[in-house]
């Protein structure tokens, strides 16, 4: 069989199975997280996500562990914002997001988190589909966490603005009187999210 034959019956678009992105034709490495496409065990190579530059999901995960850790044991707190897009409403909603379009978002949201939050805090990108960004504020209460995601909003919502969405927020505060787990930070941020209200746990 020749190469172009070969090219031809290659599946197109292919996707990674690391990171579900789509590969450009012909690569021999992901673009996005550039694990190796011939090779279905390979993990990652990166821990930043090329498309906003933030840390990508297997990498915010242990950070959240190790600031859960780091606030049990030193006694402080720890103010977790959940950031996704919703949209405005005045747009109607097709039903179905097209890939590039969630990257367009994504971007959007990253960039406004990365110039409005603090130097010691981290964000992270937790899901591309639907694009979700998990941001981590070290030392912040509730009311400094809910000051932290007011200037978060309106830094997203002006970039979001153009795309027909605007900001939707989970908001946690974590106190040390309990020893927590990422997981279960991460579902009471969803569940802030749906329910438009924050979370304080480890009472």
């Amino acid at each position: 069989m020749s190469l172009g034959d070969r090219r031809r019956r290659r599946p197109d678009p292919q996707r990674c199975g690391a990171c579900g992105s789509k590969l450009v034709a012909d690569a021999t490495f992901c673009h996005i997280c550039g694990v190796r496409i011939d090779d279905p065990d390979a993990q990652p190579l990166h821990i930043v996500d090329r498309l906003t530059g933030l840390f990508n999901d297997r990498f915010v995960r242990p950070i959240l562990e190790d600031e859960l850790t780091r606030a049990f044991r030193y006694g402080r707190t720890l103010g977790v914002i959940l950031v996704q897009a919703t949209s405005a409403p005045d747009i109607i909603d097709a039903g179905e997001i097209l890939e590039e379009e969630d990257d367009q978002v994504l971007q959007a949201i990253g960039g406004a988190i990365a110039r409005t939050l603090r130097d010691v805090d981290t964000p992270g990108v937790l899901d591309r589909h639907p694009p979700t960004i998990l941001a981590l504020l070290p030392d912040t209460d509730m009311s400094g966490t809910a000051h932290a995601a007011r200037r978060v909003v309106e830094a997203t919502d002006q970039d979001l603005a153009p795309l027909g969405k605007r900001t939707a927020l989970g908001i946690v505060c974590c106190q040390w009187g309990q020893r927590l787990r990422a997981s279960a930070v991460i579902d009471a941020a969803h569940r802030a999210l749906e329910n438009d209200h924050p979370e304080l746990l480890g009472r």
